[in-house]
């Protein structure tokens, strides 16, 4: 092979600037990742020592991320001007591809790396010129990639303080296409639901979904965010029941655990609004992969708007298990695939608990109007309301409430719920006893009509009752009215 022969072309740049990440917030989570990924190696290795936040500062026209992880040395640092190389793991790093600082060149002038490695008294700089890449790739067409990197990235080093041991990015000028990232709000939203970030101290389960997310997933980590000086949280929402916990399995006859699932089910009726934040969101390494439709996308089978009945996260072990380059879903493979398939019991789970809720709420609503239903009939009846005519109707009321009650005992039911429908089947039935008993409103008898008028009058209610069978409510006020007017013209 010819030692000029070239692999790679400055097109690659252009492909990878703007191609890579559409949504330019994704960009800045590369950058925090990679300072989780230094954080994370840093406890590993100095478990005593408190880990500092990372901090992001947003302030035109520039974008800062700055950690106090290991450092990088200066071999790592010289490095860090390669494109795809990356000595990261797959099984220990969020980031291991080496190609997500690149991402950043159609979003910035400059990417300033400032770094200190742990242990050592140096400090490290690399200036690279991104908008000179960009030109160079677009003006000189097939020039080899390794030369527009080494010619438009300059390092330098400089004594320091031995106890010092950070990594300061700085994304310097950015773009028009990228001034959303100075909306502080929308990035604080962004990288809420997206960091390693730890629970909002508000939310009254935080300690124990933490404590059982540190029992059961290996190396979990939460770091502190601050953005602009203020602290990032996870999203949640208040109302909602306690979480309940699910470890997911690579197979039912081996303990190796492949997934770990916590949730909340909504404690009011229906979907979580905003639905943005409901769902069960994948995560690797405590990094977001995508958002709640993903797992409802690839989970729910049917009734798929019950996703949104809980939130939740589902944190994923499987290191096979790869998330794509922007983190918005996962590689096509046979892992992914059992992941899916060993994670249908929890969506087949949670669609059980949504119905059975459901069907509690809607017997709770029942008894509701069983309770309206009775007290009505008990105070007509006590007032002497109840027309005679419409004896069997209300009878057959009452019944056909105290059979849908029956019904539904037969179903999903809590000790609640079950003590009281017991107590209004109980009202029911002697409400039925006294009906039967009970003396009702003969309008007929009352205004003693002849043989032919009480005829007339049994014709008139026959014709009613049959024209307004589909609306009892409606004969019954027919019937009331015809009693009143009666009463006032016959008397």
């Amino acid at each position: 092979m010819a030692k000029s022969e070239r692999f790679a072309y400055g097109s690659v740049l252009e492909a990878l600037s703007r191609g890579l990440y559409p949504d330019k917030r994704h960009i800045l989570r590369e950058f925090v990742q990679n300072s989780y990924d230094s954080l994370a190696e840093f406890r590993r290795k100095h478990p005593k020592r408190q880990l500092q936040p990372i901090e992001v500062k947003i302030q035109a026209p520039s974008i800062f991320i700055a950690d106090h992880g290991l450092g990088m040395s200066e071999t790592e640092i010289r490095q860090y001007r390669y494109l795809g190389y990356s000595q990261k793991e797959r099984a220990k790093h969020a980031g291991f591809r080496g190609i997500g600082k690149y991402s950043a060149l159609a979003m910035a002038e400059k990417i300033i790396v400032d770094t200190s490695p742990f242990g050592a008294a140096k400090r490290f700089q690399v200036i690279i010129h991104a908008d000179r890449m960009i030109a160079d790739a677009q003006q000189r067409r097939n020039r080899p990639l390794e030369e527009i990197l080494e010619e438009n990235a300059e390092f330098s080093n400089a004594p320091a303080n031995e106890d010092d041991h950070y990594t300061f990015v700085e994304l310097h000028g950015l773009s028009r296409e990228s001034a959303s990232l100075l909306d502080i709000d929308d990035v604080r939203g962004y990288l809420s639901g997206t960091a390693p970030v730890p629970f909002d101290p508000q939310f009254r389960h935080s300690k124990e979904i933490q404590q059982k997310l540190r029992e059961n997933i290996p190396d979990f980590l939460a770091v502190d965010l601050m953005l602009n000086g203020q602290p990032i949280y996870k999203p949640y929402f208040s109302d909602c029941q306690s979480p309940e916990f699910e470890t997911i399995l690579y197979r039912d006859d081996q303990s190796d655990v492949s997934a770990y699932c916590w949730y909340c089910q909504h404690s009011e009726k229906g979907q979580y609004d905003p639905r943005e934040r409901a769902g069960l969101v994948f995560r690797v390494k405590n990094i977001a992969v995508g958002d709640g439709q993903l797992s409802r996308q690839m989970l729910w089978k049917k009734t798929p708007e019950r996703a949104f009945y809980f939130f939740g996260e589902i944190h994923v072990l499987d290191a096979d298990v790869t998330p794509s380059s922007d983190r918005t879903v996962f590689e096509d493979n046979p892992a992914r695939q059992n992941l899916a398939n060993r994670c249908l019991r929890i969506s087949s789970n949670l669609n059980r608990k949504a119905g059975d809720e459901s069907a509690l709420r809607r017997f709770d609503e029942a008894l509701d109007s069983a309770v309206s239903a009775i007290s009505y009939r008990e105070r007509q009846m006590k007032e002497g309301e109840l027309p005679l005519e419409l004896k069997d109707d209300i009878i057959y009321e009452i019944r056909t409430i105290q059979d849908d009650i029956q019904k539904r005992l037969r179903g999903p039911k809590n000790a609640k719920t079950l003590n009281r429908a017991k107590r209004i089947v109980g009202r029911s039935r002697r409400l039925i006893q006294s009906l039967k008993e009970a003396g009702f409103l003969d309008l007929a008898a009352e205004l003693k009509f002849n043989p032919r008028l009480r005829l007339l009058y049994d014709s008139v209610i026959e014709v009613l009752r049959e024209e307004f069978r589909e609306d009892p409510e409606r004969l019954e006020r027919v019937v009331r009215r015809i009693h009143e007017t009666a009463r006032t013209r016959l008397k």
